[in-house]
């Protein structure tokens, strides 16, 4: 459950678990803590998750919490501060200097991640740019079949086939793309040096220099693979 509360952000996630009993929930925050600690419990884990939730909550200035029953389940939340914007702005164009994408681009997102590729859309939105978005590998490699592009943004972690895998498949299959750049779209660099497929690097949590940067030295140096680079 998401809530806007006037400047702050609540989410909490609720569940049909075992819950936790009254004199133990002190520990669930604690770090390598475990609230059934028996050898018979039935769910693993380092009791780390939530620790590491608490801190990254309240290094946003934020706060995380829990209630819970047991043998009906818990509620977890968390609150961060979050200003409120006019969402009916548009969103400006970059200032002449900064980094600037052709008119009329042709760019395919394969992500799985809805929320990833709507980051995508919006970074985007100020450029004249055509974007194309599939949900997995299987539908990355027909649509690079399917029509000509400029640079393919591939998530490496997706269901079916995955990013290395529909990369391998577009460069090796007699299509349209087959020599246009395809950026490795995650945070594990080291992954993606390793397949030796991709032209470029879109690290994530995405930023929208990052992005814009490796589109633009993608489109301008074709020629400079990603494990070259190493």
């Amino acid at each position: 459950m998401f809530e806007p509360l006037g400047g702050f952000l609540s989410f909490a996630v609720t569940d049909t678990g075992p819950g936790v009993p009254e004199d133990r929930a002190d520990q669930l925050f604690q770090r390598f803590s475990q609230v059934d600690a028996s050898s018979t419990r039935k769910h693993g884990g380092t009791g780390l998750g939530l620790a590491i939730c608490k801190g990254l909550a309240e290094a946003m200035g934020g706060d995380i919490g829990a209630q819970s029953k047991v043998g009906e389940g818990s509620c977890f939340w968390f609150t961060i501060p979050a200003p409120e914007l006019d969402v009916a702005a548009p969103i400006a164009a970059p200032p002449q200097g900064q980094i600037m994408l052709p008119a009329g681009c042709r760019i395919l997102v394969a992500d799985d991640n809805r929320i990833n590729r709507d980051l995508v859309r919006a970074m985007l939105s100020p450029f004249d740019v055509e974007l194309t978005e599939v949900v997995d590998g299987l539908g990355a490699v027909a649509a690079a079949n399917a029509a000509p592009f400029d640079v393919i943004l591939m998530d490496l972690r997706m269901p079916g086939l995955d990013g290395a895998g529909a990369a391998r498949c577009i460069r090796t299959e007699d299509g349209p793309n087959a020599t246009i750049p395809i950026l490795a779209f995650s945070a594990d660099v080291d992954q993606a040096q390793a397949t030796g497929l991709f032209d470029g690097m879109v690290g994530k949590p995405l930023t929208g220099v990052n992005l814009l940067t490796a589109i633009a030295k993608a489109m301008a140096w074709p020629e400079d693979p990603l494990d070259d680079a190493a």
